[in-house]
């Protein structure tokens, strides 16, 4: 069953999750925790959101250095990080993905909230955006447990699922989608038809929010060749969510912008 909340403003932090997300039965009791709090002032993670913000991603995508136009926005915002950093305490989690890492704020925040033998396993198409997080994630204790692969995120995911049956695989705890929504069902379908790839107490997210990751198109059909749009992926957006609302072997709920899914025997 799927239960769809309106998106949340304002995540709360600290000792009182449970003031955001009221249905108290997904969630397990939690003694006050500082793990998925706000990024302090000066810490590698503001720092690297700040530099994000700041940063003219138009020129660079008309220079060449990225491979579209990207948007600061696309950045975890202060609300996301606080809902990963929940997220990976809640659900113990030591090994996550992460298929689409923009300038790796959410790899961050999760490496942050994660045991000191956690693991961050981040694809990311796009060189420059890896390059440009990579220095504040250097800057971090945390930023050692995150490991990024530049290029696209199928083939990495298929060699992944060859070897999730293997004796020395670690399944994953939390897996975030934030990419194409072109590629986004595909990524999803794999990640749970694949035995071994996911923890039995497996949590994955999907970004759905309008426009993110898509790459643009020119005008030209409209005789504006200078000029380009993108795809809202509100079509892509739309399947998923009927997908996983179909499955019985599946839970499912909406917020912050994110579709939250798990096992039905899974605590959350």
């Amino acid at each position: 069953s799927t239960m769809q909340w309106e998106p949340v403003m304002g995540l709360s932090s600290g000792a009182a999750p449970t003031a955001t997300f009221p249905n108290c039965h997904l969630l397990k009791p939690m003694p006050a925790q500082k793990a998925w709090s706000a990024p302090q002032p000066g810490s590698p993670l503001a720092e690297l959101r700040k530099a994000v913000q700041e940063e003219d991603w138009e020129r660079n995508y008309e220079q060449g250095l990225t491979k579209m136009n990207m948007r600061a926005e696309w950045s975890a915002s202060e609300e996301r990080v606080s809902t990963f950093r929940w997220l990976a305490f809640s659900n113990s989690a030591r090994r996550v993905l992460e298929i689409g890492s923009f300038c790796g704020a959410g790899a961050l925040a999760l490496a942050e909230a994660m045991p000191a033998d956690g693991e961050v396993r981040s694809l990311e198409l796009d060189p420059f955006v890896v390059e440009f997080g990579r220095r504040f994630q250097l800057k971090s204790l945390a930023g050692k447990k995150i490991t990024t692969t530049v290029g696209p995120a199928m083939p990495v995911l298929q060699s992944l699922a060859a070897e999730a049956n293997g004796r020395r695989f670690k399944a994953f705890d939390l897996v975030v989608i934030d990419a194409d929504k072109e590629g986004m069902q595909s990524y999803f379908d794999l990640l749970w038809s694949t035995p071994g790839l996911l923890s039995e107490r497996a949590v994955v997210c999907v970004d759905m929010t309008l426009f993110k990751g898509q790459p643009p198109t020119r005008y030209v059909k409209f005789g504006f060749p200078h000029r380009w749009h993108s795809n809202s992926g509100q079509t892509e957006i739309d399947t998923l969510r009927a997908a996983v609302q179909a499955r019985a072997d599946l839970r499912s709920f909406e917020f912050g912008g994110l579709l939250v899914v798990t096992r039905p025997e899974a605590q959350l």
